[in-house]
């Protein structure tokens, strides 16, 4: 027997993309007869009751039996499947808009960007880890956010990127020298960013300087790490290094480093000239683990390069659910679009290198997160992050260890109370009408999105 008000969830199909409602904020939510999915555990709890009281999960306890407060709103959901909300470890959120050449003006698109907040959100990514973008204007969104002026995931931002090259954009800082970087992370923590983001073409010292510096102010590093290899800057104590690969030559052959051009589609001969059994490879996956480095394969973002000329992406037929500004953009950002024939078809037998590498992190332990490097050409927000889910577990990474990936290993990235379906814990959920245990196909069978304690419900006609 239940006590308390009664309210049914409703069919809700398929989501209008630029829209979210806001169904109702209440001291106490009961989620009635849910199935809910451990994710530490990676099993199905069936017949169970989470009960949410504000941003937080008050219980979650067998359905059996179970009578509600006085005064709480209970929705019966028989035949849902509730798992944390899911967290994208790598999205740019402020959208730049593109001058006739291509080119991304200094300031950003507030209604591309807040489009694709909400479309996020409305595909159950309810935790953004925007790794680089302007700086005092990712604070902003990230202060419009917390507050509820906007409708989107919790954001945690790094500020402008640091790089060696001689850039002028709001995005990235120039600096060449030790004293020009701890500037800098001083200027950016004051400006209340949570990362330090350092760039491919830093030298060790750089990123040297830019971990002290960053680490005395509380703040933890991310690195899209090249010049200065993986295995160094884990030595350095960097906390999260993005995407599947280095792209170092010191993981090469003395003979294959000789010839290798780093490049994008140097990107290939790299993949087929590394070896997976080379004792550098393998010391670099050990420092990866003995020194907690965070990694987000981002594999989505190499296979939009990888088949960057095939209709499923440049005619992806979930094109509506991309703002327009940023599908329009797509074509013309392309890195890839000069590639022949020929050339894609050499990335494309690489791929499987690719994967086996991303294989090879998760059996030996690296902490691994799932992100989608939304919005770069044919990554189409929220979409793009269940395909990544889908291209993880290609790799041979177990569905349950990928939703762990997209959940819990995430919190435990941020230092979050996040990712986990566990009383005290966020109440940032997804309720699907499938189970997500048996095929990842699941994930995009959302009903309902639970941020903060707060229900939304995507709306529109059927998926």
């Amino acid at each position: 027997m239940n006590s308390g008000r009664r309210r049914e969830i409703p069919h809700i199909g398929r989501r209008s993309i630029g829209y979210a409602e806001k169904v109702l904020a209440l001291a106490l939510l009961v989620l009635n007869h849910v199935t809910v999915i451990d994710v530490v555990r990676g099993v199905a709890q069936p017949d169970r009751v989470v009960e949410i009281e504000g941003a937080r999960i008050r219980a979650v306890l067998p359905a059996a039996g179970y009578r509600a407060p006085a005064g709480a709103v209970v929705h019966d959901l028989p035949g849902r499947f509730v798992l944390p909300g899911f967290v994208d470890m790598h999205a740019h959120v402020l959208f730049p808009p593109l001058d006739e050449e291509g080119r991304p003006f200094p300031a950003f698109d507030r209604d591309t960007s807040l489009a694709l907040l909400r479309t996020l959100l409305l595909h159950g990514v309810t935790t953004v880890r925007d790794p680089g973008d302007a700086t005092e204007a990712a604070v902003a969104v990230r202060g419009m956010l917390a507050r509820g002026d906007i409708v989107g995931p919790q954001l945690f931002t790094a500020g402008r990127i640091l790089t060696a090259a001689p850039v002028h954009h709001a995005i990235y800082a120039s600096v060449t020298d030790e004293q020009q970087v701890r500037e800098e992370v001083a200027w950016q923590a004051k400006a209340g960013v949570d990362f330090i983001k350092v760039y491919d073409d830093l030298p060790p010292a750089l990123v040297r300087a830019a971990i002290d510096e960053a680490h005395q102010r509380g703040l933890r590093v991310i690195g899209h790490v090249q010049s200065t290899t993986w295995t160094e800057a884990a030595r350095m104590d960097i906390d999260f290094i993005t995407h599947a690969a280095s792209w170092s030559g010191e993981y090469l052959t003395p003979v294959a480093r000789a010839a290798y051009r780093p490049s994008m589609f140097g990107r290939v001969y790299w993949l087929e000239h590394l070896d997976l059994n080379a004792p550098e490879v393998r010391e670099m996956v050990a420092a990866l683990v003995e020194h907690h480095v965070s990694i987000d394969p981002t594999l989505i973002a190499f296979r939009t390069k990888f088949w960057g000329d095939d209709p499923q992406y440049t005619d992806n037929p979930h094109r509506a659910d991309a703002p327009p500004k940023l599908w329009s953009g797509f074509a013309r950002r392309s890195n890839t679009a000069d590639w022949t024939a020929a050339q894609y078809r050499d990335a494309r037998a690489q791929w499987p290198k690719l994967l086996a590498l991303v294989k090879l992190m998760y059996d030996r332990g690296v902490l691994l997160t799932a992100g989608t490097d939304t919005p770069f050409p044919w990554i189409i927000p929220g979409v793009s992050f269940h395909e990544e889910l889908r291209l993880l577990a290609a790799a041979g990474i177990p569905i349950p260890a990928v939703l762990r990936m997209a959940t819990f290993n995430a919190g435990l990235a941020l230092k979050q109370n996040i990712g986990a379906v566990e009383p005290g814990r966020q109440a940032d959920l997804v309720i699907l009408a499938a189970n997500p245990l048996l095929s990842l196909q699941n994930t995009e069978r959302i009903e309902i999105v639970v941020k903060a304690g707060q229900l939304y419900s995507p709306r529109g006609a059927g998926r």
